[in-house]
């Protein structure tokens, strides 16, 4: 048994079938800094490839919770990993009940989960915001012992030093502590290696001023005292791992608006500052559609920007959804004019000749409340897009569409309240949590589990469009098209997309007679598309004529989407899922 001063959990996010457990920028940085305090035991966890894969990861956990142990277990986790975390706090639980459980990340942004996992007893103690009054807490309590903090019948103890601010734990059943820690020291930067490039990840100032209702964000931002330390960093990686590797080397810039009005200049002022110590082959942002002006022009051509995330989310005026520009909801003309902007900016990107190949990937977000006018007006944008792109040779352009998430502490979780199961119960990634009586299930379920498996490649859109159409179909009960098929000029592909097609429709999805047979149902479209997924990515799959069957005994990621499914069995028994009342 090997016996650690911590053990430190990083939980970002799983995904389905081949899919592993992502690093963490943030919990990366404050192993780091625990290390730079003087914190010498320290025990991480995923550690390997195996440990992260979503579909072993329990089996993995329980392997390294034989051998290791240690008074404080560190979990980070998004909400998407929330039902993950519990359970290792549970397997820990039951295995050293002596042990401190400590929680922090994304989730806790929002005070009313902080609340709710004190007092289901999940974590002992809870730290929401900035990593500050964390890494305070291990230099106290573990490196300087200066600090006493155990448990005695279920309560925690402090003796010595206090917990700093936004570090929330229980005392006579009663929350203690209040505010949101801070951290301004750099992030550390993530360095990962593709088969294109090597990718350098920093964040630098994460802040956005549209405060959109579907959004958590909170501001975070590394104090610029400490930017030549940032840029030195990344200069020194960058070098070394290059020069390993032989590859370009791209600068992924994490923050959500670096070039809206309020953060251009400080942007500008690093990135003039970084180009000084390392020049980049390309770099990847994010940018609001509204950003794309002539001055942002002149940026991508001065630092040579090649690709592009882009938040157009909304193509219509939505007051539920929340899409907001500085505050104020985007009007229907305004999305209009956004669009035409991001047209503009493909055919300018068109003329550039970079080192690397320009990219845009477009973002769309899938309401519960969609209409038939607004999934009408969705598919031909996407479709009119695809047809921009295919006159120009310098450009690739993909679109991906999300779900929309009441993430904990947001405006669209306060709106829907009741209309949905909170994410905290789910492990498959993203569920369709939408339980109103009034929700386009069906429609989100289809789009959610083959067309948003992975990014929709414009240039295969005509695969894409006949899915797109018949998710339309299914939902709002119009007739199918099946010549949208024909329009796939592979042949191969277009023999796959019609039978996965006529698969599904065979289904008969909304007309089942039992709420079993609707869930069996949104399993095997699970299963489609894994396979969706795979074949896109790899299309020498096609020939393989138990593709299916092998996707369905392999995958060991389904248990997740199999609990996930069950919950759903027993809110809608319980009359807590008025959409699925049909199915009784």
């Amino acid at each position: 048994m090997l016996e650690h001063d911590v053990v430190f959990l990083v939980l970002k996010e799983t995904s389905s079938y081949f899919h592993s457990v992502e690093e963490d920028a943030a919990a990366a940085t404050l192993v780091y800094y625990m290390k730079e305090a003087g914190l010498q035991n320290l025990s991480t966890f995923p550690a390997t490839d195996e440990d992260k894969y979503s579909g072993t990861i329990y089996s993995q956990f329980m392997t390294y919770l034989d051998k290791n142990t240690a008074p404080i277990f560190c979990i980070s986790c998004w909400t998407s990993t929330y039902a993950i975390a519990s359970d290792f706090a549970e397997m820990i639980r039951a295995r050293y009940p002596r042990s401190l459980i400590i929680a922090g990340g994304v989730h806790f942004n929002s005070l009313g989960e902080t609340e709710h996992s004190l007092y289901k007893g999940t974590f002992d103690v809870v730290f929401r915001g900035g990593g500050d009054s964390f890494l305070e807490f291990i230099k106290l309590s573990v490196v300087e012992k200066k600090l006493k903090i155990y448990k005695e019948k279920g309560e925690i103890k402090i003796s010595g030093a206090t917990l700093g601010k936004g570090a929330y734990y229980l005392k006579n059943r009663k929350i203690q502590n209040t505010g949101r820690g801070s951290f301004n020291r750099p992030v550390v930067p993530l360095l990962g290696v593709t088969n294109d490039c090597i990718d350098t990840r920093i964040l630098l100032h994460d802040t956005c001023p549209n405060a959109c209702d579907y959004c958590f964000i909170q501001p975070s931002g590394i104090n610029c005292n400490y930017w030549a330390s940032l840029i030195k960093w990344v200069g020194e990686f960058s070098g070394q791992v290059k020069k390993t590797y032989k590859k370009d080397v791209v600068l992924s810039l994490s923050d959500s608006a670096p070039f809206n009005k309020s953060n251009r200049k400080r942007t500008l002022d690093y990135l003039d500052m970084q180009k000084k110590n390392v020049r980049f082959d390309g770099m990847n942002v994010f940018v609001d559609p509204s950003d794309l002006d002539e001055e942002f022009y002149h940026i991508v051509e001065e630092h040579d920007i090649n690709n592009f995330f882009i938040g157009r989310d909304r193509i219509i005026s939505d007051n539920f959804v929340g899409r907001r520009l500085n505050g104020l909801e985007r009007s229907s003309e305004q999305l209009d004019q956004e669009l035409d902007l991001i047209l503009n900016f493909m055919a300018f990107l068109n003329t550039r000749k970079n080192k690397l190949q320009n990219e845009i990937y477009i973002g769309y977000i899938v309401s519960p409340y969609e209409s038939a006018k607004y999934s009408r007006k969705l598919i031909d944008e996407l479709s009119g897009i695809t047809m921009h792109n295919s006159k120009l040779t310098n450009v690739r352009v993909q679109s991906n569409l999300f779900i929309l998430n009441p993430y904990p502490g947001t405006k669209v979780a306060q709106k829907a309240k009741g209309e949905f199961i909170a994410m905290r119960y789910f492990y498959h990634p993203y569920p369709n949590v939408w339980v109103g009586k009034n929700t386009v299930n069906i429609y989100l379920e289809v789009i959610r589990l083959i067309v948003a498996k992975m990014f929709c490649n414009n240039i295969n859109i005509s695969f894409y469009k006949p899915i797109l159409e018949m998710a339309h179909s299914l939902q709002f009960q119009t007739d199918y098209n099946y010549k949208l098929i024909d329009d796939i000029e592979d042949v191969s592909l277009r023999s796959f997309a019609y039978k996965i097609i006529e698969d599904i429709f065979k289904m008969e999805l909304s007309k089942e007679r039992t709420l079993d047979e609707y869930l069996e149902n949104v399993k095997s479209i699970y299963y489609i598309g894994c396979m969706v997924s795979l074949v896109i990515n790899k299309p020498e799959l096609l020939k393989y004529k138990n593709l299916y069957s092998s996707i369905v005994k392999e995958d060991k990621s389904v248990a997740f989407l199999m609990k996930d499914l069950n919950l759903l069995k027993e809110y809608a028994l319980a009359g807590k899922a008025p959409v699925l009342d049909k199915y009784l």
